[in-house]
């Protein structure tokens, strides 16, 4: 029953869908998609499996090499994400108030005449263009127009019905968990609301059960993707099969700029037969609460997963305190009850605090964190210092700070790379080892995390060992080792963010992994081979 909606990055293809008016490329990749999926069985690396407690789900077959591609395919439909704001119906980016173009045909806002998305499936379809006809948005009301792109995703769906009958087929076939959504107050009266009846005052004519279904699917089982300030959701007829893991087995990615909007799954640890395959349906830089939370609220089931079932996060300490009485580490009691109490493991100690007042606290720090500028270096800093007798060093929201840092330290003004002093050079390689502890447990192998941390580290160590062999504080077989320690980082990171799309940020920095790579092989006129 657990099934999923996914952040950062995630997501591939589609089946073919008949002869739609849509380009010819996108077409001939839906037919190569559908020649795919008819292959024998035996040739995947994986099987699908059913249970009461997972639905439907996916283990290997045979021995899967880490960075081995799992799945690979086109989307079958996307469509704006629910609540997102005012965008381009062609290519999903964000649009200013004041400078929209409207679609010859129907009016609605894209980004220009030359939008890359109009006339495919995977955007401004001309089917979808011609049923909007009728109803152009009312440029006066952006609330209410904002409002309206909630039932775009829904109604491209329901458009596959007569225009792509086998991706309508494999939509179909997909998870709603109706009764579990039309017993929570919130969503069902929401989709109401926002898609059946605007549908309905659109002059569409669809069953309203038939609409529920549709947003449910959305809801369980669409990845968000989407990079370069452009974010939608989409479906993928195999994708959807892995199962969720707060330590997840996999990693995913988008490519925007190819046919049919592709997602790639690809193993970022190796797999036996029989292993499980799984993704991360939460931001696993959360602490369990929080990501039992999200998974409940948008997937409908409780994680139990090793991570979630252990007070420790697996030794990674992710949703500490630090006991006011001792200084030692204040877990839940009971981590799968968000209504535990959270006690201290010191021994002797008796320090207890009631789940609600953990709730209480989390929120408010949560509040003050996100309150902090993204480019702001002392705001991170200021944060982690001011609760370090409140939170755990490793505590969910240490971590977030201690992510943007990483980033931040080398790149934003006051602390470019080649300026900053050895003492924030040594805090910034620090902070990627803090952080490099804690990624290797809950986003083992081949993660985009792994891949982009391991770039961030390799910088203020080559900063530091240049400087020091310009000073002669070290030898020349100490600088050989060194750069032989630079050198696997670099390459580590360059393969594992070389599988992310070359236009991407994660592929320009490996671009710039191996550009970084070449420049340290001239070193070796100066000290002989480093490897």
């Amino acid at each position: 029953m657990n099934k999923k909606s996914h952040k950062k990055k995630q997501k591939k293809r589609g089946k073919g869908e008949g002869r739609n008016k849509e380009n010819v490329e996108d077409d001939v990749q839906a037919e190569k998609q559908s020649e795919e999926a008819s292959k024998p069985q035996e040739k995947l690396c994986y099987e699908v499996k059913h249970s009461d407690v997972m639905g439907r789900y996916i283990v290997a077959v045979r021995e899967i090499r880490a960075g081995e591609v799992i799945i690979e395919e086109q989307a079958l439909v996307v469509g704006p994400c629910s609540g997102c704001g005012l965008i381009c119906l062609g290519c999903y980016r964000e649009l200013d108030d004041t400078a929209i173009f409207k679609c010859k045909g129907c009016k609605w806002p894209l980004c220009s005449e030359s939008c890359p998305g109009v006339g495919k499936y995977t955007g401004h379809s001309t089917y979808e263009c011609d049923t909007l006809r009728t109803v152009p948005p009312d440029y006066n009301k952006l609330e209410d127009l904002k409002d309206c792109y909630q039932a775009i995703a829904p109604l491209r769906c329901l458009l596959l019905k007569k225009e792509a009958p086998e991706k309508w087929a494999a939509v179909s076939n997909m998870e709603a968990h109706n009764s579990l959504r039309r017993a929570r107050g919130d969503i069902w009266p929401m989709n109401e609301k926002n898609v059946v009846q605007r549908l309905k005052s659109w002059g569409l004519k669809y069953d309203d059960e038939e609409v529920h279904t549709v947003c449910g699917i959305l809801e369980v089982n669409a990845f968000e993707v989407g990079g370069s300030g452009a974010t939608a959701r989409a479906l993928y007829d195999r994708a959807y099969l892995l199962a969720h893991d707060c330590t997840p087995t996999t990693t995913h990615t988008d490519a925007e700029g190819r046919p049919g909007r592709p997602i790639t799954i690809r193993a970022s640890l190796p797999h036996s037969p029989g292993d499980l395959i799984t993704l991360c349906y939460a931001y696993t830089l959360q602490g369990t609460l929080k990501r039992r939370e999200h998974l409940m609220v948008s997937k409908f089931f409780e994680c139990a997963c090793r991570r979630c079932s252990d007070a420790t996060e697996l030794g990674t300490y992710c949703s500490a305190f630090r006991c006011p009485k001792c200084g030692g580490r204040a877990l839940s009691a009971a981590p799968l009850d968000a209504h535990a109490p959270w006690t201290c493991t010191a021994e002797g100690c008796s320090y207890a605090l009631p789940a609600v007042a953990v709730q209480m606290l989390l929120k408010r720090l949560t509040d003050e964190f996100e309150q902090i500028d993204a480019n702001d270096v002392s705001g991170f800093e200021g944060f982690l210092q001011k609760y370090r007798n409140v939170l755990h060093s490793t505590h969910y929201l240490c971590l977030s700070a201690m992510h943007s840092l990483s980033q931040l330290y080398g790149k934003v003004a006051d602390y470019m790379i080649q300026e900053m002093s050895d003492q924030q050079l040594n805090r910034k390689v620090e902070i990627c080892r803090e952080l490099m502890k804690v990624f290797d447990v809950i986003e083992p192998g081949y993660s985009r995390l792994r891949g982009i941390t391991l770039y961030e580290l390799h910088a203020p160590l080559m900063v530091l060992t240049t400087r020091d062999f310009e000073k002669k504080a070290i030898t020349k077989d100490k600088l050989r080792e060194r750069l032989k320690e630079i050198v696997s980082y670099l390459t580590e990171s360059a393969l594992i963010l070389g599988f992310e799309p070359s236009q991407s940020s994660e592929g320009l920095m490996a671009t710039a992994a191996r550009d970084a790579l070449r420049k340290i092989k001239t070193w070796e006129q100066i000290i002989g081979k480093i490897s």
